[in-house]
Parts: structure tokens; sequence; C-alpha cells
């Protein structure tokens, strides 16, 4: 992908009749929260959220540092809608290269320029690596996941441990 296409996406839902449709991944002992699965025909899939992507921010508050819990929270605080700030694998490790906080504005105005700094390697080369957002094993083999859907009939939690 060039340079000037990797920017974060802002994905606005209005919450349907069976939730937003995606669920939402993360793993203790790790930071971050993913987007591990995005349902055919959703609000998520029409807000262009994609399996992968990586959560910045919910309705305009960073959450890089929140736990699983309080990402899911932030998700609910808001009934009907929620905005997400969200970054795919080659934009995330673009801005890390940068040393960057993804912000909402570069959704806007893309990623600054700056010359003087280059990313440790390009975001489109292909060095074998396959990035798995959603590693199941942890510590040996202990499982050690939170996994929370926001598709339900009843728009209570229907997995995970929240």
């Amino acid at each position: 992908m060039a340079k000037d296409q990797l920017k974060p996406r802002l994905c606005h839902m209005i919450k349907g009749e069976t939730g937003y449709g995606f669920h939402l991944h993360g793993e203790k002992g790790k930071s971050g929260q993913f987007i591990r699965k995005v349902e055919p025909g959703s609000p998520a899939e029409a807000a262009a959220l994609r399996a992968g992507d990586r959560v910045v921010e919910v309705n305009g508050v960073n959450v890089e540092k929140e736990t699983h819990h309080q990402v899911v929270q932030r998700i609910k605080a808001v009934e009907s809608e929620t905005r997400l700030l969200v970054v795919d694998k080659e934009t995330d490790e673009y801005l890390c290269g940068l040393r960057l906080t993804c912000t909402e504005e570069m959704v806007h105005a893309g990623i600054p320029v700056n010359s003087s700094t280059s990313p440790a390697k390009s975001p489109g080369s292909d060095n074998g690596d396959v990035w798995k957002p959603q590693l199941e094993l942890s510590g040996g083999s202990l499982r050690s996941h939170s996994s929370h859907s926001f598709t339900s009939e009843s728009g209570k939690k229907v997995n995970g441990q929240g």
C-alpha cells in the first residue's frame, strides 16, 4: 500500500436490531483491542470496519492503554451509536515507525510527513511475517484473552469475560 493511502479510519455506526455487528478481542497482558470479526450486512461493515483493525479511540477518547472491559464500557456508554477510530496493520506499523500517535485529525488531514524520520521498514514490504492479532496461546497452553460480541438480539453481552 502506498504511503499516501495509509491513514486511520473513523467508523461511525448506528446500532441495528442485532447490534453493531462486530466482535472485539483483546489479550490479557498485551495492549490493544482488535476487531476479530465483522458480520456481513452489519452497521460495522457499512462503516468500513475490518477484521484485524486495532481500536485507537472510542467516541473521541483514546483507549490504547485501557483494558478490554473499559473499552467495552466506552462502546456501550452511548446507547444507539458509536464512533471507532481504527488503524489497519500497515497504517499501525507505519505510525509506530514514525513514533506518531494516531489521532482523528489524521483521518481528514492524513499522516504528517517528516522527511527526517523514516519508518524502520517500508510498510508495503513483505518480510514473510504474518500478523496475528488474536493469538490464542499465551504462556504455554493457557488461553488468556477477552472477547466481546456487539451482535446480540437483546443488546446484552453474549460472550466473553467483559
